[in-house]
Formats: structure tokens, C-alpha cells, sequence
């Protein structure tokens, strides 16, 4: 009866540290935006050039830094950040703590919202109010 007890005990221990999610098994991720649409106007010719620089950088962490460089020096964001998986891709729901003057969302506070398409790029979701559309590719 004893080595049942011990057997089941060392069986329960394993599995439970099997079900851990460990963020070692997740990786750095950078996204740097490679397409901007003003609100819901497709891209012309002429913006073959982006009036400015965006990059997210996503940690195991669950931690988040946002770089944006436009008509000058570069501004820094962070926050955290949970993801959700849908059938249209993973959605990542961004809560800012740093930086909040370059936070893309149509409600004005300080969380963000980003979807990561099936076809793979990540984009906003700030172009459902009006707002352009980013589109990013993981690098």
C-alpha cells in the first residue's frame, strides 16, 4: 500500500511540473512596422517611404517595449502584456506603464491592442476608428 501512495505521489509530482508553463520555452520577439495606411485609404506608390520607425520588442516575461522614432529623437513605451488565441490569430492586449504618449488605440488610455494574422504580420487595431493601419513583420 505504501509504494502505491509513493507511486502515485512521484506520478502527480511529474505531471504537475510537466503542465508548468515555463516562459523559457518562449522567445524574444521583434516586430518592426514594414506598411502604414492612413485610416482606411489603401497605400499609393508614393509611400514606399514610412514617415516614421516602429518596433515592439515582446520578453518571456510577459513584458513589452515599444520604440517609435518620428521628426526626431525616439521615444520608448513598456508595459506588460497577455495574449489570447482566436480564430482570426493571437491577440496580444497591451496595458502601458511607460511612455503612454505613443500608445495606438482608439480609446485614448493606456492599453493597445495588436493581432498577429494567420498570414503571420502583426497589426493594430487602432484603424477601426479611423486611426492608420500598422502593419508589422516579425523579424
Amino acid at each position: 500500500m505504501l509504494n502505491y501512495i509513493a507511486g502515485i505521489s512521484l506520478l502527480f509530482l511529474v505531471s504537475a511540473c510537466g503542465d508548468k508553463n515555463t516562459t523559457s520555452d518562449i522567445k524574444r520577439e521583434t516586430w518592426q512596422l514594414i506598411e502604414m495606411t492612413a485610416g482606411m485609404v489603401p497605400p499609393s506608390d508614393q509611400e514606399a517611404v514610412l514617415s516614421m520607425s516602429q518596433t515592439y520588442v515582446f520578453t518571456p516575461e510577459m513584458t513589452f517595449t515599444k520604440q517609435q522614432t518620428k521628426d526626431g529623437p525616439t521615444i520608448e513605451a513598456s508595459g506588460t502584456y497577455i495574449t489570447k488565441e482566436t480564430s482570426e490569430g493571437i491577440f496580444y492586449t497591451l496595458k502601458y506603464t511607460e511612455g503612454l504618449q505613443i500608445v495606438g488605440s482608439c480609446t485614448g488610455n493606456d492599453s493597445e491592442e495588436l493581432l498577429v494574422r494567420n498570414d503571420g504580420k502583426l497589426q493594430n487595431s487602432w484603424m477601426m476608428c479611423d486611426g492608420p493601419l500598422l502593419i508589422y513583420e516579425k523579424q
